[in-house]
């Protein structure tokens, strides 16, 4: 099974690009730029495509923190819930960041929270850029914002989720080609080996390895790298390292093995329905 842990700002089009990889109406979606959470916890969905098994975790969707400190928190929060769930599972084989078109500049100060912070920067990051019909820019002009802001993704496509179906509309006529698109950068990302890194980069990192005792992050390690690497507000982060339960000075963060290297190196490259009933342990920073 390949896991695939699903991401982005509330409205972006999570759970559409979940209905649209799966050719049917599993996750609840949201109407339009609807800002509310369609996603309540995060959810996992088993999916075939092109006779590839994946399991798809849907996640709920964060506002900037400054419109809602606490929701956004406990969604943070909420999405570690499922790292950690995969953590227990044997890793996370690809992270899928959705990105609203008119947000993608934005997505920086998140981008480092999830790939560095949470998974230590281990896991591939593949960027689905979506949009509900308008005009949508060059893929060239994307390459140049993820160079510009230091994104490193193995991969990324723009799809269009105007029709995406969803449990109130189940037979709305679903755009093919983003379809197409998103299946194969699954199936790409699935068949990749999973040692493709330059041999120099692949030392460094067994190096990191063998002097690093594990992959957490204690308390205040991971206060310092929030409000400086991920540019959060103190107000914000304190919220979040509780909203974590990481009460403890000794508390750490752990942090999500990739699943293919069992947390070597690499770049690149359950019941149906069932929803988290487990508490997010204590633990996080580097």
């Amino acid at each position: 099974m390949f896991n695939v842990l699903v991401v982005g700002q509330t409205g972006c089009g999570k759970s559409s690009i979940v209905n649209m990889i799966a050719g049917q109406s599993l996750a609840p979606t949201s109407p339009g730029d609807d800002l509310q959470h369609c996603t309540e916890h995060w959810t996992e969905y088993p999916i075939s495509v092109h006779d590839h098994p994946f399991l798809v975790f849907d996640t709920i969707g964060f506002l900037e923190p400054e419109l809602d400190t606490k929701g956004y928190t406990e969604a943070i929060a909420d999405t570690y819930g499922a790292i950690h769930a995969l953590r227990e599972r044997g890793g996370i084989d690809l992270l899928l960041y959705c990105v609203r078109d008119s947000e993608i500049q934005k997505m920086k100060g998140h981008y480092r929270l999830l790939h560095e912070v949470f998974c230590d920067e281990e896991v591939p990051i593949a960027v689905v850029v979506t949009n509900r019909g308008g005009s949508i820019s060059t893929t060239e002009s994307y390459k140049a914002i993820f160079d510009t802001h230091k994104i490193a993704c193995v991969d990324y496509i723009c799809a269009n989720i105007a029709g995406t179906p969803g449990p109130d509309s189940p037979a709305v006529i679903v755009d093919t080609k983003s379809q197409e698109a998103i299946r194969k950068l699954l199936v790409k990302c699935c068949d990749a080996a999973p040692n493709s890194r330059p041999t120099m980069q692949q030392l460094w990192r067994r190096a990191k390895k063998f002097v690093r005792t594990d992959q957490s992050l204690k308390r205040n390690r991971l206060s310092t790298v929030l409000t400086g690497r991920c540019k959060m507000k103190p107000e914000v982060t304190e919220q979040l390292v509780a909203a974590l339960k990481l009460e403890s000075p000794s508390s750490r963060l752990y942090r999500a093995p990739y699943a293919r290297g069992k947390s070597a190196t690499r770049e690149l490259p359950l019941s149906k329905n069932s929803t988290r009933d487990d508490q997010v342990p204590d633990a996080m920073s580097r």
